[in-house]
């Protein structure tokens, strides 16, 4: 004789009063954050394309009144932004001609898709950051933009106090090589 046992299902225990109604309602809180995600993402893309239209103007604006070297102080001055990120917005808006359609994707899937390069998502602590440049050669390469931008209408006897100062730095932060072989 053989014997098949037949399954039945054990029966649910009652669950708590009130947990389906609870589980309903978070999940409609998870697709209400989710829309609200997606059409965050876009106002980021709309807003970053739009960024990237009034930067390429201002560009043109400001390399025509003041020549190609006036961009890049400017930009630092007036942009909150890093410059990479003025130049991903204003690749963005030449890639786009029309505002980007709202797929949402946020900015660094829309650069992807466009080929537009970005850093990696890595900590930024996990990379060596290069040493930081000394103040005296801040400086010197500040006067000497200051020189070229001037053409001559700077007189020698007004750059003494700068001349002096800069020296004072250069001599105090530069070692000779006798004192590093030490």
């Amino acid at each position: 004789m053989s014997t098949l046992a037949t399954y039945e299902p054990a029966p649910i225990p009652a669950l708590v009063p009130g947990i389906a109604k609870r589980i309903n309602a978070l999940h409609a809180d998870v697709q209400r954050f989710e829309r609200a995600s997606r059409q965050n993402l876009n106002h980021a893309a709309t807003a970053a394309w739009q960024a990237g239209k009034l930067l390429l103007e201002a560009k043109a604006s400001i390399v025509r009144h003041g020549g190609r070297g006036a961009w890049t102080p400017w930009l630092t001055t007036a942009f909150k932004g890093s410059d990479r990120t003025a130049q991903r917005y204003m690749r963005l808006a030449r890639e786009l001609p029309d505002a980007p359609a709202p797929e949402g994707l946020s900015l660094r899937q829309l650069y992807f898709r466009l080929g537009i390069a970005t850093e990696p998502k890595a900590a930024r602590n996990s990379v060596d950051m290069p040493l930081a440049i000394p103040r005296h050669i801040v400086l010197a390469n500040k006067l000497v933009r200051i020189l070229r931008r001037s053409r001559g209408g700077i007189k020698p006897q007004d750059l003494a106090a700068l001349y002096s100062q800069l020296r004072s730095l250069f001599e105090t932060s530069v070692t000779s090589p006798k004192q590093s072989a030490a």
